[in-house]
């Protein structure tokens, strides 16, 4: 078969350039480390690349996530230590201040003390993280969540919001606690509500500050329904009187806030659990004939109002505004509901810490999934350097006999044979 000139031309400009174009990609490969740059490099596996980059990509994509939900609550976690902290203070110098010992200036030092302690726990809640945004204020990161007025009262400012952060495909966790919750909503020590106001209607002649007093071990809502049902006028009334006139008490009468009698009068016995209307009442020590005291329905306590109470009940012992016996059932209360808010703030303190761990397993999950999802890109992506390396020194030669050949072939003439 004869090859005209024009055809052996274009063949070996088609062949060099088929060699040349070759060697570029080798190239390409070689620069980049990579042996599938394009979908027709391995169309097959190219499919199961794609779905790995893009599991790849979401990962890195929850890290972010993983990182600030980590920050949250580490920020929250610290929080919740200091106002630990804070509280444990509190209790220490509450304890002191029912010393008898201690005369007025003793007293007022430790009501300055509670009052800066105060200070410190608003100050706690109104936490700012890295960013300048408030932790404890729900969805309003921007407004002041706790404000104190100058009566020591505390408000909460913020929503009761629960933000959250999803940190891989089926997983989300809290990035905040509302302050409502950590600090405004603790339960009341009693139960659903709050005793109040010893009163002795008929004072013996020779009063004993010693005499034993009446205290409410707990005040319950049973049966909602019953409860509701009954109707009752808030604040219920005990009144406790001397049937006999013995000089000890036996009877004991409930009255609501309108006056209405709810239950009794029955015979009082202490530590017996009174029933009435849905309720469940318990009460302990010896009242004297004439006592009287109330309860006003709170099921949730603010830590800040149970601080508040304590400076105040430091107060009254120097002022000597409340009868010594009502102080002791005051004390008895404010130290328990201490320890309740106590309790409280460890229980969110180990939600958080449980939301930290459980951060921490699925970042480790993630960072092994990441190593096997690599390992199995690279299996069908990185390029084998000593292989490549081979053929692109091959490809080259190659080129280059090719070239050299058809130089020589280029320059043969008839006349070179004559």
């Amino acid at each position: 078969m004869r090859i005209s000139t024009s055809q052996f031309y274009q063949i070996s400009a088609n062949s060099m350039s088929k060699m040349q174009s070759d060697l570029q990609d080798q190239v390409k490969y070689l620069s980049a480390g990579k042996q599938v740059l394009t979908a027709k490099d391995a169309p097959i596996q190219n499919i199961s690349l794609g779905g790995i980059k893009e599991e790849l990509r979401s990962i890195e994509r929850f890290e972010t996530n993983i990182t600030q939900a980590v920050n949250h609550n580490n920020r929250q976690e610290v929080s919740l230590s200091n106002t630990q902290d804070v509280l444990m203070q509190v209790q220490d110098i509450f304890i002191q201040a029912n010393n008898g010992a201690y005369d007025d200036e003793n007293l007022k030092s430790l009501s300055a003390q509670l009052k800066s302690n105060l200070e410190q726990l608003v100050d706690i809640a109104n936490t700012k993280n890295e960013t300048g945004e408030y932790i404890f204020s729900g969805f309003q990161v921007d407004q002041r969540p706790f404000s104190a007025g100058p009566d020591n009262q505390v408000t909460y400012l913020g929503d009761n919001k629960i933000a959250e952060l999803q940190i891989s495909t089926n997983i989300r966790v809290t990035k905040n606690t509302p302050g409502d919750d950590i600090f405004m909503n603790i339960d009341n020590s009693v139960g659903d509500f709050i005793p109040s106001a010893i009163q002795n209607l008929t004072p013996p002649a020779d009063p004993d500050p010693e005499e034993p007093y009446i205290y409410v071990e707990s005040a319950k809502i049973v049966d909602r329904q019953a409860y509701n049902a009954a109707a009752m006028t808030p604040n219920l009334t005990f009144d406790f009187t001397d049937t006999d006139a013995d000089g000890v008490v036996d009877d004991v009468t409930i009255t609501d806030g309108a006056a209405v009698v709810s239950h009794g009068p029955v015979p009082f016995v202490a530590g017996q659990t009174i029933a009435f209307n849905g309720m469940e009442v318990e009460l302990d020590g010896n009242p004297l004939p004439g006592d009287q005291f109330s309860l006003t329905p709170q099921e949730k306590v603010s830590v800040f109002d149970t601080l508040k109470s304590a400076i105040d009940w430091i107060d009254n012992s120097i002022e000597g505004t409340d009868d010594p016996k009502q102080l002791q059932v005051d004390y008895k209360y404010l130290l328990t509901q201490l320890d309740g808010a106590f309790g409280h703030i460890t229980s969110k303190r180990a939600e958080v810490g449980i939301t930290l761990n459980k951060i921490d397993v699925q970042r480790n999950v993630a960072l092994d999934l990441s190593v096997m999802l690599q390992s199995s890109r690279g299996k069908i992506e990185d390029l084998d350097f000593a292989s490549a390396v081979s053929l692109f020194e091959q490809q080259k030669m190659s080129l280059q006999a090719t070239q050299q050949t058809f130089k020589q072939i280029e320059g043969l003439s008839l006349f070179n044979y004559i």
